[in-house]
């Protein structure tokens, strides 16, 4: 019996002890729950500023150019050298060690408690304080974990929202302006023409092929020197130098920013091309003081180009036939109006002379990557190439075709050989435009059956003169064409109908840079 009262009073105390344990354990399990919660917050903090063991690892610029940072390649461009946004790949990585920092921490208690007292006969008490104190700790620690993944991805949520957003306007914005100046960049070298430059970093000179606002910055970018570069075409062109996306040579200036018009010439050998363009520049010259405008030239090899053109123009030399079998770069002018900074106020004129040949056989034809993007092109049309013209010098005229230095092609078959091969690219030639200019205009003038010509009757002349198949066809391809009749000698005031200005004139407003008044009723209509 008295060892009976004994068990029973050690087993109400047993039970009495478990009870107040229990009832501790109930009482603290609020508190270290929210001690588990707070350890959790705590842990977060860490990670973000990058500090504690489980530091997350840093996405660089190195990780983004090496496909490391788990950023996919959009479009034809490869990615940049630059620090990504912190919404397209950092957070993911301080989600993976906030997860180890946590695991860590719960998995840190448990392995305490229960190692504690080993080979003693405290372990068993351990075990079970363990088991009560620790279990609302974890507890506690994954539904902090979890209200901070809430929050974390509602903030997450609502910056990809605005970051988005402010990304679409950006791009849309720079898209749409560009698209409004048809400002799409050339290279007057390798003729490439491209959606965006290049851009050169002026901290590193690192090259970045796509600007734009994207998953690399939305209203500027970090390159990976650390230099910050503005994310638009608009505003990148007035900071960085352009680039070509094919050739990496130096772009023009504003070069994307600004109008830029492509325009070849084009014709038979030695129908004088290359005068027309000479003549052309410098009565554009002219033409854009007498509006307000200013002409000039960036790069030194349109800059010697024009000075060598103008030289011979106003020295009446004889013009060098442009030499077979290469192509040369773009003559490239910058057009200004009056003193204006501003890109709206500014185009970039590119003229292409190639040589004859390139215009008379279908295979060199299709090496003229230029024509495929040009915004409209001038056929050059020498009239003492024509057997019409030549019959009607016979006699005491046969000096004059002498002195004319005749073109060596037939008109009419160099224009086919060049419009089958736009077609055949896959050029819309309906909605391009061309002009004919009719050129060595001054040899013409005291002959009466030219009269109608130099009077601005271009097209029924050339009808007359046996080109009305020329006419026709090209009146078919075209979406809009326009005859001018030029003279590519000094003496010809700007605005004549007789300038050589005009063709270009006319196809730089049709380019969306308007040059002064139109001098349509100077001329035949199409």
């Amino acid at each position: 019996m008295q060892y009976l009262v004994v068990a029973l009073v050690v087993l109400a105390l047993g039970l009495c002890l478990v009870g107040l344990v229990l009832y501790l354990a109930a009482l603290l399990a609020p508190l270290m729950m929210l001690f588990g919660a707070c350890a959790t917050l705590v842990n977060t903090c860490r990670v973000l500023v990058g500090r504690g063991i489980w530091q997350p690892v840093l996405v660089t610029p190195n990780d983004v150019v090496n496909g490391t940072a788990g950023l996919k390649q959009r479009g034809p461009f490869p990615l940049d050298y630059a620090w990504p946004g912190y919404q397209v790949a950092q957070w993911r990585r301080d989600l993976v060690a906030l997860w180890r920092c946590c695991a860590d921490f719960i998995r840190h208690g448990w392995s305490r408690g229960f190692g504690y007292g080993r080979g003693s006969d405290l372990r068993w008490g351990a075990i079970g304080l363990t088991v009560l104190l620790w279990t609302p700790v974890t507890l506690g620690a994954a539904l902090g974990g979890a209200v901070m993944v809430v929050l974390g991805a509602v903030v997450l949520g609502i910056s990809w929202a605005a970051w988005g957003t402010l990304i679409g306007f950006e791009r849309g914005y720079d898209t749409t302006v560009r698209r409004l100046r048809r400002a799409q960049p050339s290279c007057g070298v390798c003729f490439h023409v491209m959606t965006v430059p290049a851009y050169r970093c002026d901290g590193c000179r690192t090259v970045h092929r796509d600007l734009r606002p994207g998953l690399l910055g939305a209203v500027w970018r970090r390159c990976g020197c650390g230099q910050r570069l503005p994310t638009t075409v608009l505003r990148a062109s007035r900071r960085l130098e352009a680039l070509c996306q094919r050739c990496d040579r130096p772009l023009q200036a504003r070069s994307g920013a600004v109008t830029d018009i492509r325009l070849p010439v084009f014709g038979p050998v030695s129908a004088g091309k290359t005068r027309l363009v000479y003549a052309g520049l410098v009565a554009l010259r002219d033409r854009a003081a007498a509006e307000g405008a200013v002409m000039a030239f960036d790069d030194d090899t349109s800059r010697q180009a024009f000075e060598h053109g103008a030289q011979l123009i106003a020295t009446g030399g004889d013009t060098a036939k442009t030499p077979a079998g290469q192509l040369p770069p773009a003559i490239t002018a910058r057009f200004r109006r009056g003193q204006s900074d501003k890109d709206a106020d500014q185009a970039l004129l590119h003229l292409f002379d190639a040589a004859g040949e390139f215009y008379a056989n279908r295979d060199d034809n299709s090496e003229l990557e230029f024509l495929d993007h040009a915004g409209g092109l001038v056929f050059v049309v020498d009239p003492f190439a024509v057997a019409w013209v030549r019959d009607q010098l016979g006699g005491a005229l046969q000096d004059r075709l002498a002195q004319a230095h005749p073109a060596t092609g037939d008109p009419d078959e160099v224009y086919q050989v060049t419009a089958r091969r736009l077609q055949d690219f896959g050029v819309d030639t309906r909605r391009k435009a061309l002009a004919i200019a009719v050129v060595k205009a001054d040899l013409l003038t005291d002959l009466p059956w030219a009269a109608d010509l130099c009077a601005g009757a271009v097209r029924d002349w050339l009808t007359t003169a046996g080109l009305d198949n020329l006419v026709l066809q090209a009146e078919r391809d075209f979406g809009e064409v326009r005859y001018f009749v030029v003279s590519s000698v000094t003496g010809v005031h700007p605005g004549s109908r007789m300038s050589p200005a005009e063709p270009f004139v006319w196809l730089l407003d049709r380019g969306g840079f308007a040059l002064g008044r139109d001098e349509q009723q100077t001329r035949e209509p199409a």
